[in-house]
């Protein structure tokens, strides 16, 4: 072979190796990572303020990370049944992760463990449960929310206060926290404290008890619900009774109708959760553990007192009504 041939062969070979890396590199940039897969499943998806935001948060979070979220949830708190259903009908749809807000802290803790025995990435979120389970858990710290609400309203109680709680779902990790908090921030003033209900998470529910206890507590006049409906329960029994001038009230959580009550004066106080914070820290921790990220095993989602004389600042409207930004 002359040298005029091999020069030829020897170009051929080098263009047809540069084809086959251009080949492998378009290969490689043209192949495009599949976005995660995240479920959310609530303990509610009903008209509430709070889960509506959070529902809102993650979606945030999701579009930000370029995750596909589906969300879910039984219509009532209280279903914890039809919630274990439906975190089997998400195991069976293999998602990159579960972020999961668990009705129970025991009836759900079985279906958190088949989450993790199916290999899908399970964040715990608003609350945990009677073991450790996922890899992170994002909620409110529950004792905080209630100390700051019960350290507010201890300036009001003077040694004739009869003091109600309503709460939500006894036995819950987000009840039982939120009642030592408030508790504590009473200081010695919490020996006052007559009784607690629960609702259930009912609105109505929570009005009737509400009016059972001022029947049997005819002096009682310091009432506080340790979440929306307890809270928003509360309150209407008392005005339908023509006692909002008689009795003092706080409540958990920041519904538009608890903020209307709040300035009206129905309440002193509302502790507030940061929802919207939550669903997005939720679906964000996910996105990171899928992604093979270290993240924090506890994470808070954040809380603040609001009162009628500084929920008009800008960072507290902000907190209030956060999808309005």
């Amino acid at each position: 072979m002359n040298r005029r041939n091999r020069r030829i062969l020897l170009l051929l070979a080098a263009l047809l190796l540069l084809a086959a890396l251009a080949l492998l590199l378009l290969s490689l940039t043209g192949t495009k990572k599949s976005p995660c897969r995240i479920i959310m499943i609530q303990k509610a998806m009903d008209d509430t303020d709070f889960w509506t935001s959070v529902y809102q948060g993650g979606e945030m979070a999701a579009q930000e990370h370029g995750a596909v979220l589906t969300v879910t949830g039984p219509e009532r708190e209280q279903d914890i049944e039809r919630q274990n259903e439906m975190i089997l009908e998400a195991i069976a749809e293999k998602p990159d992760a579960i972020v999961l807000a668990p009705g129970s802290s025991r009836e759900t803790l079985p279906y958190a463990r088949r989450i993790e025995e199916a290999g899908i990435e399970l964040i715990l979120l608003d609350s945990t449960m009677e073991e450790e389970a996922g890899t992170a858990a994002v909620a409110t710290d529950n004792y905080e929310l209630g100390y700051k609400m019960g350290s507010y309203m201890k300036q009001f109680v003077d040694e004739d206060t009869v003091i109600g709680i309503v709460g939500h779902v006894e036995g819950s990790s987000t009840a039982l926290g939120r009642e030592a908090g408030f508790r504590a921030g009473l200081g010695d003033a919490e020996a006052q404290v007559a009784e607690i209900v629960f609702c259930d998470s009912v609105t109505e529910r929570a009005s009737e008890l509400t009016r059972e206890l001022l029947e049997k507590y005819p002096d009682m006049n310091m009432i506080v619900g340790l979440n929306e409906y307890s809270a928003v329960g509360a309150a209407r029994a008392v005005l339908e009774l023509g006692l909002s001038d008689q009795i003092r009230m706080a409540g958990i959580d920041s519904s538009i109708e608890q903020i209307q009550l709040l300035e009206a004066g129905v309440y002193e106080a509302l502790a507030i959760q940061k929802p919207f914070n939550m669903g997005y820290l939720g679906v964000e921790t996910a996105v990171r553990a899928v992604q093979g990220e270290a993240v924090e095993q506890s994470i808070d989602s954040g809380s603040e007192l609001i009162t009628k004389e500084n929920m008009y600042t800008e960072e507290n409207q902000k907190l209030l009504f956060p999808v309005a930004e």
